[in-house]
């Protein structure tokens, strides 16, 4: 399957319900976006219902100022046998100006039911995917350390709760 056919698209205009006190785009609303951005990737490639597993990745590179647009843009940059890695780059234009920016990236993993298949390859065509794409295997690895990490954390975290 080609990255092409995993891309997924979604712009928006930042305006005053989603910014925060910088009068600037409110980064949990961005995540929001990315998430159904990212997801809407994952199921063009599994074609069932997919689980976000982890943000891997989320920088962000420049403010997203009122009135100004946002642009996700997501494709799926390497597959497993039941998880999906998905990149997103997050591009601002200034709407008067037509200035566009790069605002952010971020890497996500999707998991797929038990009996969904993937494809076993994501074949890169551009420049800017086969650069994306070429580095899959060596963030898989680390994404796995860490997973056994939160795990480890998890199995020492106390649920008592001090107030009560």
């Amino acid at each position: 399957m080609k990255c092409s056919e995993t891309r997924a698209i979604q712009t928006h205009m930042i305006t005053y319900p989603h910014l925060n006190l910088h009068k600037t785009l409110f980064g949990g609303q961005l995540m929001a976006w990315l998430d159904e951005t990212a997801g809407l990737s994952a199921v063009r490639v599994s074609r069932a219902a997919i689980v976000t597993a982890s943000v891997d990745h989320l920088d962000f590179l420049a403010p997203l100022k009122v009135d100004h647009a946002v642009c996700i843009d997501a494709f799926v940059s390497g597959v497993g046998t039941r998880s999906m890695e998905i990149f997103a780059k997050v591009i601002g234009e200034d709407l008067f100006t037509g200035e566009r920016y790069l605002a952010g990236t971020c890497f996500m993993t999707f998991v797929v039911p038990k009996g969904a298949c993937l494809p076993e390859l994501i074949e890169p065509e551009t420049k800017e995917e086969q650069f994306i794409c070429q580095g899959y295997e060596k963030r898989k690895q680390i994404r796995l350390a860490k997973r056994q990490e939160s795990i480890d954390l998890a199995n020492n975290i106390d649920l008592a709760i001090p107030w009560n």
